[in-house]
């Protein structure tokens, strides 16, 4: 497996469309930082900004993972790779080892840089044990993310069907991580009156393990620098990460590889 994780690595490093990645969200964080400092008719705080740019991380993942996994099988080098390795499950496992390093890689230089760079234009009220602590929940975040998206590709089996199911999958989370973020922001109360739209009981909860389990809802906590519940969304990546990979190696075992 080392020798095919190593290969990847190597094929990441020299990828044309990991540096474009790597481009666009650094200009997407400039462009949000831009909008913030010049938008707001009062000084915004570096904790509004930091994980900001994480709004759309879903989405320019599973373009990228979907595209570089996918090339395997457009190329018909994943033959190559299927008389390397032992079995095909070593296989799978080193192709999501090689998503998930590349979506940390994303995650960390983001958000370095947009620390970095808003702490000379935001107030800076971020205390770094705070930052560190997130900044460590969102890296659960990046694996499930890069383990989700490569193992759809990996079934999937060609890339433009892939680049197609990520997308939607993607951009479906977004959409359910706004609706249910709307849900939970709303108060019980307000102005003293109790709040019609107010989400309790056991919706709430559903509600609260979807958001969570949504690596888009955990993008959205990061945000506004607050996770709910630190724990659970720790739990929800584990899971995340242990079914599809499971489910990964079971199903990739049976496809047929022409």
């Amino acid at each position: 497996m080392s020798d095919l994780l190593r290969a990847d690595l190597i094929r990441l490093g020299r990828s044309t469309s990991f540096h474009l990645l790597l481009i666009a969200m650094l200009g997407l964080s400039a462009a949000f930082m831009a909008m913030q400092a010049t938008a707001m008719d009062y000084t915004v705080p570096l904790s509004r900004v930091i994980f900001l740019p994480m709004s759309m991380y879903g989405a320019a993942m599973a373009a990228f993972v979907s595209l570089f996994v996918g090339t395997d099988f457009s190329d018909g080098f994943i033959r190559n790779k299927l008389l390397v390795a032992r079995n095909r499950n070593i296989l799978v496992v080193s192709q999501i080892m090689a998503s998930c390093i590349a979506c940390l890689i994303v995650y960390t230089v983001v958000t370095i840089f947009t620390a970095g760079v808003g702490r000379f234009f935001f107030e800076n009220n971020v205390d770094m044990t705070t930052l560190l602590r997130l900044y460590g929940i969102g890296i659960g975040m990046c694996l499930a993310t890069g383990c989700l998206f490569c193992v759809i590709t990996l079934l999937c089996g060609n890339k433009t069907r892939a680049i197609v199911w990520c997308m939607a999958l993607a951009f479906g989370m977004l959409f359910l991580a706004m609706y249910t973020n709307g849900k939970l922001v709303q108060p019980e109360y307000k102005d003293g009156v109790l709040n019609a739209k107010y989400v309790g009981g056991v919706r709430r909860v559903v509600y609260g393990i979807l958001h969570d389990l949504n690596p888009c809802g955990q993008a959205a906590q990061l945000s506004v620098w607050s996770v709910w519940h630190p724990i659970r969304v720790m739990i929800c990546n584990l899971a995340v990460i242990a079914v599809a990979s499971v489910t990964g190696c079971i199903l990739f075992e049976k496809k047929d590889i022409k």
